[in-house]
């Protein structure tokens, strides 16, 4: 194995070995239906990557899902429980054109009180357009409107998770409307910020350097793209977390299969 393999190899048999050790299954258990028992070995000792039809099977059976919501965590709004519960369940069920007209209630937003519930409100709002609509201008827009309650747009310092989730989504959207240069500069400034606000070790922050990968994955900037990701799992290894640990560990055999 070729250096860049070697680290691949060993983050996929690290992720494997250990899901399967918590959800109390042998190899030969894991194995049943999939491949060999002398497979799983070889690719929990680091010897062998699996390709994505053999890794997707592992991943079912380790209930290591793909997972298609923008949200692990909740997130609060000022003195308002059933608001904030409301809106992560519809989130988590991916139900986002009913929460577009759950947050469009009037008596939503005459609810909101600090700066924190109106860039939280416009956080779910925005992605759900995107979910929904696809539409890049007014998501931009909505983007912009949140980041501006506490923060300078042109010159951002973001100071706790929401901060940074808002950040990061508008260097998408601005990626997607062709803004390439705005983009980049956007993930600059949440990278480097990523690590020094508070409540840093969030798990909803696990989007970020996925987001920011396909981004590269799609401009066929493998080895970029296999950085971050490869980043981006370290990071939920490091905080014991496992939010979007199949997304990642997907796109890190994508970008072996491009490099390789």
């Amino acid at each position: 194995m070729n250096n860049f393999e070697e680290v691949i190899s060993k983050k996929i048999s690290k992720t494997i070995k250990q899901e399967r050790i918590n959800k109390k299954l042998s190899q030969k258990e894991l194995a049943e239906g999939i491949c060999s028992q002398g497979m799983i070995s070889s690719i929990e000792h680091g010897d062998y990557i699996p390709n994505t039809a053999i890794f997707i099977a592992i991943c079912s059976k380790l209930n290591l899902s793909i997972d298609k919501a923008f949200l692990k965590e909740k997130l609060n709004f000022s003195n308002n429980t059933y608001l904030a519960n409301t809106t992560f369940k519809l989130c988590r069920e991916h139900k986002y054109t009913k929460l577009i007209k759950y947050l469009d209630d009037q008596n939503i937003i005459a609810s909101l009180n600090t700066n924190l519930d109106f860039q939280t409100y416009y956080y779910y709002y925005s992605c759900s357009i995107y979910q929904v609509k696809h539409d890049l201008l007014d998501c931009q827009h909505y983007f912009e409107v949140a980041i501006s309650y506490s923060m300078n747009v042109s010159k951002p310092i973001p100071k706790n998770p929401i901060e940074l989730l808002l950040l990061n989504s508008l260097g998408v959207i601005y990626f997607q409307l062709g803004r390439n240069k705005e983009s980049f500069k956007i993930f600059k400034i949440v990278n480097k910020y990523s690590s020094t606000i508070s409540d840093a070790q969030s798990e909803n922050l696990n989007v970020i350097q996925y987001q920011q990968g396909k981004i590269y994955f799609d401009l066929a900037k493998y080895a970029t793209a296999l950085k971050l990701f490869l980043s981006g799992l370290d990071r939920i290894n490091k905080i014991h977390g496992n939010f979007m640990l199949g997304n990642y560990s997907s796109m890190i055999l994508k970008c072996y299969q491009n490099i390789k």
